[in-house]
């Protein structure tokens, strides 16, 4: 399986210090899943496969965005494992209540990550020759509050 981020650099981006994971938490499904959900629609094929001819780019803009993503994909199996109140079966309303917090919090940080992405190619689209703003999605619609505005 071909993907752009290896887990240990995901992981580095992602995750802090102090918390008790590990890269293994991450598996290559996952990045393979965030890059085809939320970047392939983003850069579009061509760019996707030229990515690496532009290190700057994939280091200051892509893995950002990528290591956002998969944490946002993982998060919800990182509570299953770590929490002793799961294990217990005793699952309250106060921990369902921090889990949607923090998730709502990783998606949008993913997604102020793809907005930045986004915004560096349209504003360098001639420096990606491989890159058609036509195609991104974010250049057509804008979604915030879980409502989609099409232009």
């Amino acid at each position: 399986m071909k993907i752009l981020i290896t887990a240990e650099r995901a992981y580095s981006l992602a995750f802090s210090s102090e918390e008790p994971y590990s890269p293994s938490v991450i598996t290559e499904a996952d990045i393979a899943t965030a890059e085809s959900r939320y970047l392939l629609p983003i850069v579009g094929e061509e760019l996707y496969a030229a990515l690496s001819r532009y290190a700057s780019l994939k280091t200051e803009y892509v893995e950002p965005m990528l290591a956002a993503w998969v944490r946002y994909i993982v998060e919800p199996h990182l509570a299953t494992r770590c929490c002793s109140c799961y294990a217990e079966g005793r699952i309250t309303e106060a921990v369902n209540d921090h889990t949607e917090r923090v998730m709502r919090a990783l998606r949008e940080k993913a997604r102020a990550l793809t907005r930045r992405l986004s915004d560096h190619l349209n504003a360098h689209s001639a420096d990606y020759a491989e890159y058609n703003p036509q195609t991104n999605p974010l250049n057509r619609c804008f979604i915030h509050g879980n409502i989609v505005q099409v232009y």
